[in-house]
């Protein structure tokens, strides 16, 4: 009773693994998404979100 479990993969800290595969799904979910048509891309006016300023 009372041993430490080491949870360490080759030297590597458990928290580092885990924050380079989650950044990594982060990435290819961002990457794989569709593009969106969003308010600025027409060039025109016409209302919506992002606006020049007059």
């Amino acid at each position: 009773m009372g041993e430490i479990i080491d949870l360490n993969a080759g030297g590597f800290p458990l928290q580092l693994i885990s924050g380079l595969v989650c950044t990594a799904a982060l990435g290819l979910y961002a990457l794989l998404q569709p593009a969106s048509d969003d308010d600025d891309s027409n060039g025109g006016g016409g209302g919506g979100l992002m606006q020049p300023v007059a």
